[in-house]
């Protein structure tokens, strides 16, 4: 009995380093590529709006598909450059965050092409997309949160999350959803969830550093 309190105090021991270990790594990168990502979705949701209330065509929204195009590239982009620069082994940590957002990625895929198969056969349903980015995004935020212990992404994720269930909530009620509060509702997610943490992250990576 003795013996296996010793072994879980260990293992308590081993984990909770490995997770103090792996946030110090994380909110040196990390806060990069939030800052990426939410830039990027937040630029290309505001030209989406002023163009939609210019030209006022549908077409017009196909521009959602810069958000996967330039982040995913650009995010390969700075990995090889980063590995190229100062590579490092991957902790059992590290990989579950990366199996997050790739999770997250994938579920962007799938619900892309269940969209695609619909308007093959005639119908809309392109607002799962836009539930999409509030609450599955939001999720991995929060999942990001819980392990490098950053209140400001949960918040995030949570509040991302709510204002999806809203969205979610006028589709199914058939409540019109129109661009003149999606969008900035949209917009203002992505900054509490992605770019406010991302320079919170930033700077506490910055101290983490002076002091060390």
């Amino acid at each position: 009995m003795e013996e296996k309190t010793l072994n879980e105090k260990e293992s308590l021991e081993i984990i909770t380093r490995m997770i103090q270990e792996t946030k110090n790594k994380l909110e040196v990168g990390d806060g990069n590529m939030l800052l990426l990502w939410g830039y990027v979705s937040v630029c290309t949701a505001i030209l989406i709006y002023a163009l939609l209330l210019w030209v006022q065509t549908p077409q017009v929204n196909w521009l959602w598909f810069l958000i996967p195009l330039i982040g995913y590239g650009v995010t390969q982009k700075q990995k090889r450059k980063e590995a190229n620069v100062k590579p490092h082994s991957s902790s059992y940590v590290d990989k579950i965050s990366a199996g997050i957002w790739k999770s997250v990625g994938i579920i962007a895929c799938l619900f892309a092409a269940i969209c695609m198969a619909f308007m093959f056969c005639g119908y809309n349903c392109w607002v799962l997309m836009f539930a999409y980015a509030f609450i599955i995004i939001g999720f991995g935020s929060i999942a990001q949160g819980v392990i490098i212990r950053e209140q400001s992404l949960t918040f995030g994720g949570l509040f991302s999350i709510a204002a999806g269930g809203v969205v979610a909530s006028c589709a199914i009620c058939d409540i019109p959803i129109y661009i003149t509060w999606a969008i900035p509702l949209y917009i203002l997610c992505f900054i509490v969830m992605m770019i406010i943490p991302g320079h919170i992250i930033n700077r506490k990576a910055k101290k983490l550093c002076r002091k060390n």
